[in-house]
């Protein structure tokens, strides 16, 4: 009875007298700064910046000469998208078709040297094969584009260095398309864009028939949140539709690189890890000091890029392509620092939905997390957020702290 007459009675007050969650100031101070030149190479125009807690949209505001959900050009990032692709394959595909098949198998004219090359060796920059003008080339189509990939050059053995580049993911698209007995943008949109929602994101570059699969999306903040949750929850959309297997998303987690491995080309440089800790798609950019992954970025060229910080539960998309990925890679992780903090320090602890308000819906959250106990339990949420009292156990002190809160049902 509480619940519905609380109900009714938050129905009649206006949407600004409820709290918000977390205090991100330092967040928007950070966005703010960009426009004017702080912490980036030079200023940013315009960008779009969402934060995602936990499933929910806790942040989303546009800076500068941008609009909200404005689309952009995706250009690296999408190589996450491709990836899932990949592994959704690697999950059910009308003819045999895993990380560990060879080009070859396919296309033969991936031969000599090249006919070892894997599908995981060409989806984490270890496939030795040399960058090809083919990808960019709108007048023919992904199998002409692979076969003018296996006319190349090979720069080393596969699997032997790291050279980042967009070609062997090019040349592994093809066999995508050969294995799932479809073109590319058809595999995506019943695979991927569909089943997680994406309406806004396609396959622009280099033309239809040529999809630039290294690099040829354009997409928008709402958009790439709900897939990089998607793969925050191990496959499962935020709309309840399985999009991949829980395998096949710790696959594009796992490092698919040697440990260590020469590097020849990388744009990316972290503390915590080398530039070459690559999933299927993806950089393993955050490790805590055990080595265990807790965070994972897909990046374009011109600053679009999308993040999830799993020890928070927390997912981010920087949407733009109005500057230099070079140029804002501390802005990143700066934002990301900022974020982390907020959400560590609720403003009200016990609105386990990030509403304002203290309700049942967050009883059944708190006593979910209660049940499992262990933060450490891997089918606890992101960041434990029941955990009220931060000692990495959701028990009767955090019980106290939430019926306090439920009490006063409105967040200060």
């Amino acid at each position: 009875m509480r619940s519905a007459i609380c109900v009714l009675g938050l129905a009649m007050l206006a949407t600004p007298t409820l709290a918000q969650p977390f205090d991100f100031s330092a967040v928007t101070a950070l966005a703010n700064g960009a426009l004017v030149g702080q912490n980036v190479g030079s200023p940013v125009p315009g960008f779009d910046l969402l934060l995602m807690k936990d499933g929910i949209v806790v942040y989303h505001r546009s800076f500068g000469n941008w609009s909200l959900n404005r689309i952009a050009n995706a250009d690296s990032a999408t190589k996450t998208i491709s990836g899932a692709v990949i592994l959704s394959l690697v999950d059910s595909s009308p003819l045999p078709f895993s990380l560990d098949t060879k080009l070859s198998e396919y296309i033969p004219a991936f031969s000599g040297l090249k006919a070892n090359i894997t599908i995981r060796q060409a989806f984490s920059h270890t496939s030795g094969l040399v960058e090809s003008p083919a990808v960019s080339n709108a007048s023919i189509t992904l199998q002409q584009a692979a076969a003018q990939i296996a006319g190349g050059f090979m720069t080393f053995v596969p699997g032997a260095r790291f050279d980042y580049g967009g070609t062997s993911m090019h040349a592994a698209g093809a066999v995508a398309e050969l294995a799932g007995q479809n073109p590319w943008n058809f595999l995506f949109s019943e695979r991927i864009k569909n089943t997680v929602g994406m309406p806004g994101t396609v396959y622009t570059l280099t033309s239809p028939n040529n999809p630039r699969i290294g690099g040829g999306c354009e997409s928008n903040a709402t958009d790439f949140a709900r897939f990089m949750e998607m793969l925050r929850r191990k496959g499962v959309a935020l709309n309840g539709n399985r999009v991949l297997s829980e395998s096949a998303v710790n696959a594009m987690f796992t490092r698919q690189t040697a440990n260590p491995i020469p590097i020849v080309n990388t744009p990316i440089q972290v503390s915590s890890t080398d530039g070459a800790d690559y999933g299927v798609g993806v950089w393993l950019d955050k490790r805590d000091p055990s080595g265990k992954l807790i965070g994972a970025i897909a990046a374009g060229a011109r600053g679009f890029a999308a993040w999830i910080d799993f020890d928070d539960g927390m997912v981010g998309v920087f949407a733009t392509d109005v500057t230099r990925s070079s140029e804002i890679q501390t802005l990143y992780d700066l934002i990301r620092d900022a974020a982390q903090i907020a959400v560590r320090s609720p403003r009200c602890p016990g609105d386990l939905d990030y509403n304002g308000v203290v309700l049942d819906s967050d009883f059944a959250r708190f006593v979910r997390d209660y049940d499992l106990a262990d933060c450490a339990d891997p089918d606890m949420p992101g960041g434990c957020p029941a955990d009220l009292n931060r000692d990495a156990f959701v028990d009767d002190a955090d019980f106290a702290i939430f019926v306090a809160a439920y009490d006063r049902l409105i967040c200060p």
